[in-house]
């Protein structure tokens, strides 16, 4: 293992990045564990524990220059999405051990939690090539969204809830709808434009968030779009948990304030700043552009 702040070593086969404080010592266990079952099948690997917010992109920059052919992300969809930046638009190959809150990247590639079938999938997988969502120079790989969601994603980022995936999101929309105001919103894209007041827009690289809630039903990883779920209007909040159970499997298209849009490039403007949140991150504030990149990451998905 190396030690913090060594140098990565261009002889190895694997770099697992891991939060060492993640999940109350989950990731911890699982890094070590996939580690120890990639080692017994002969191969050359190297942990490297994060220290601060930003940590795990630069040690992935670190292995890409040094030419590492796969690097681990060991966490949830915010370690995923700081790999995957450096990895973007490279040929180092990105491989998950999924171990966050919600995880909703590695569902959408179909890989588990589980050391052993995380090791397999590493030894054994496939490589696809997936698009990315980007917002100036940062890559996302799941799912962005504006409003309600946003407001969602910084209460359970700030509050850091002994719970996790799909509960600790729902817990999040209940206390958020307490105090939830709509927005003035404007999008922009290959569909035209809608503009007014908005609950959400969820802009999907793939098909869920929060655990697994499927709220752009119809978004795949590797056909060039960004999906929209948008869902305008003052919604009360009789109405808002109503809808929940429809979108946990992807079945409010129906409903009346819901409309789901397709398009390239994305455009978001509003009388004042908006937050984005990505992959459970804080990516910007409108004004901003959101695009879809094709085949930007190589990753390593089951067979």
């Amino acid at each position: 293992m190396a030690t913090d702040g060594a140098s990565l070593k261009s002889t190895s086969e694997y770099v697992i990045i891991a939060n060492p404080i993640a999940g109350r010592g989950r990731t911890q266990r699982l890094a070590a564990d996939v580690a120890a079952r990639l080692r017994s099948a002969g191969r050359r690997v190297e942990i490297r524990w994060t220290q601060f917010a930003g940590h795990a992109q630069q040690i992935a920059n670190e292995a890409v220059a040094a030419g590492v052919p796969t690097v681990v992300a060991c966490g949830g969809d915010g370690t995923v999405q700081q790999v995957a930046r450096a990895l973007a638009q490279t040929d180092t190959t990105l491989g998950l051990a999924p171990g966050g809150r919600c995880d909703d990247f590695a569902r959408a590639i179909g890989v588990g939690s589980g050391p052993g079938r995380v090791a397999q999938i590493l030894l054994e997988g496939t490589v696809r090539r997936v698009d990315l969502g980007r917002v100036g120079d940062r890559f996302f790989c799941s799912l962005a969204a504006i409003g309600f969601d946003a407001a969602v994603s910084r209460y359970v980022d700030q509050m850091r809830l002994p719970i996790k995936g799909n509960p600790a999101y729902m817990y999040g929309v209940f206390r958020m709808l307490l105090q939830y105001r709509f927005v003035p919103l404007r999008l922009t894209g290959e569909f035209g434009e809608r503009a007014g007041a908005v609950f959400l827009a969820a802009i999907g690289n793939t098909s869920t968030y929060g655990g697994g809630i499927c709220i752009s039903p119809r978004a795949r990883l590797d056909d060039g779009l960004l999906d929209i779920c948008l869902i305008r209007g003052v919604v009360s909040k009789v109405r808002v948990v109503r809808l929940l159970p429809l979108a946990m499997h992807g079945r409010h298209g129906t409903a009346k304030e819901v409309e789901f849009l397709r398009t390239k490039t994305l455009r978001l403007e509003s009388p004042r700043p908006l937050e984005l949140w990505a992959d459970g991150e804080f990516i910007g504030a409108t004004p901003l552009t959101i695009e879809a990149v094709p085949r930007a990451l190589k990753v390593l998905a089951p067979v």
